[in-house]
This record gives C-alpha cells, structure tokens and sequence, in this order.
C-alpha cells in the first residue's frame, strides 16, 4: 500500500501576475498555478485549457507548459515548490482546495499574523501545501466523471434544477459556451454532451421526488424550478415517454 500520512513540501518562490508567460518551458520543481481574477489560458505539450477564477493547475516537474495570451485581463498566483511525493497533473478545485488556497491567500496577502517572509509564515505555507499536495496524491486514477469540476456541474443543476442550462452553466465558471464544452468533453468524455447531461441529472432529480417525496406534481415542479406544472410534465414525457403521473404510478407499483 502506498503512504498516505505524510508529505513535505518546501516552497522556493511565491507572487501574483498578470502577465502570460509566452513560450513554453519545464522546470524542476512543482509549480502551483491559481487564477484569482479574469480567465488563465493555460498550455502544455498536450492540451489548451482556462482556468476560471479559484480553478488551480498544478504541474508537475519536468511538464512542459507556458501561458498564452488571452483576450481578456486576468490576474494569477504562482507558487513553485519541491515535494517528496510524486503527484499526478490537475487542474480543477474542490471544496478542499479552495479551504487552503484561501488560508495561503490570508497569508500572501499579508491578512493575518504571519508574515509570508519570515520563518513561521513560510512554515504555515508549506503545511498548507502539504495537505494540497496529500489530498491531491488521494485523487489519482479518478474515473472519468468522477473530477471536482463535473462534480460542481452536477451539482449546480442539482441546486437551481430547470433554471440550469448550457449558457447559465457557462456564466458561472466565466466560460464561453465553446470553451465550457472542451472542458466538459475533456474531464467526462465525448459519450455525451452537457445539454444531456444537464437533462439526466433532472430526470433523476424528478423520479427521486416522485418516488420518495408526497409532493404533488405542482410542488415537484415548483421545487425543481420549472415554470409551470405543465413545462415540468412536458418535459419529462418528452425525456422519458410517459407522463410524471404515470412514472408515480409506476414506481409505487414497483416497491409493493
């Protein structure tokens, strides 16, 4: 079994840009990346992709990358560090990271008591390094699907149901619809596209309230954010073939 329990960073180089860096290179180190405003064009030997404000793009030593010019202002984080694990490329966020990033931040910025430059500051840094580094070792060989930005897909049309569709999706990460299908193609694959995705999740967000809940359809509508009973039914008969009524029914029967 691999070890977990421990990883030790120690960071060479902290600052904020916002400036692209034009010609692609390698170093031996890690090199941390985080957008903070505007969006990050990013590029290695493989793949073009952005990133959106709080998105991270960790690459590894020896990774071939630059930053091309954009065409919009942006403004970015980079920390560059050595680690004695070996962790994979990734970029994306989650919950976690974004609990460090906004502590690393505090200190950078010089909102809490440490001081970025001296001894204790730096030490503080590299631990929240560390447990970046550690949680990202934990996420290796992922399945596609299984990343934090489809996760925060999936859980936006969760939360805001029929109000959620390809272009509001799009707004919330501060993407183009085009660069908002790349990414979604890269990290879920190309078995289906975000318009069905989005149509899956609300199917199955549906049958769960007509199977568990004692809503009537209006308050399973109302609840789901559609506009009217009548779009909520007409849409789910156009997904699944039969009425909401009827799938009720259906269910019911099944667990008799």
């Amino acid at each position: 079994m691999e070890n977990l329990k421990f990883c030790e960073t120690e960071l060479l180089y902290f600052g904020k840009g916002n400036t692209p860096s034009l010609h692609l290179h390698t170093h031996p180190f890690y090199q941390l990346e985080v957008c903070l405003s505007g969006l990050l064009h990013c590029r290695n030997a493989g793949k073009n992709f952005v990133l959106a404000p709080g998105e991270i793009w960790l690459i590894p030593p020896e990774t071939l990358h630059d930053f091309p010019q954009g065409n919009s202002s942006y403004e970015y984080l980079s920390l560059k560090f050595l680690c004695d694990q070996t962790v994979a490329e990734y970029y994306g966020t989650d919950t976690f990271l974004r609990y460090n990033l906004e502590h690393i931040l505090q200190i950078i910025n010089h909102e809490s008591h440490f001081s970025p430059f001296a001894g204790e500051g730096k030490e503080i840094l590299e631990s929240y390094l560390n447990g970046i580094m550690l949680h990202l070792f934990r996420q290796k060989g992922k399945s596609p699907g299984g990343s934090s930005f489809i996760a925060s897909c999936r859980e936006l049309v969760c939360k805001y149901g029929y109000q959620i569709n390809v272009s509001t999706l799009a707004e919330h990460f501060h993407y183009t619809r085009s660069q908002l299908q790349y990414r979604f193609a890269k990290e879920y694959g190309a078995k289906t596209n975000i318009k069905k995705f989005i149509e899956d999740i609300l199917i199955h967000q549906a049958e769960k309230h007509l199977r568990y809940s004692a809503m009537n359809l209006s308050a399973v509508a109302r609840t789901m954010n559609f506009p009217s009973i009548y779009i909520f039914s007409r849409f789910f008969k156009r997904k699944t073939g039969i009425s909401p009524l009827k799938m009720r029914e259906k269910l019911h029967s099944s667990i008799l």
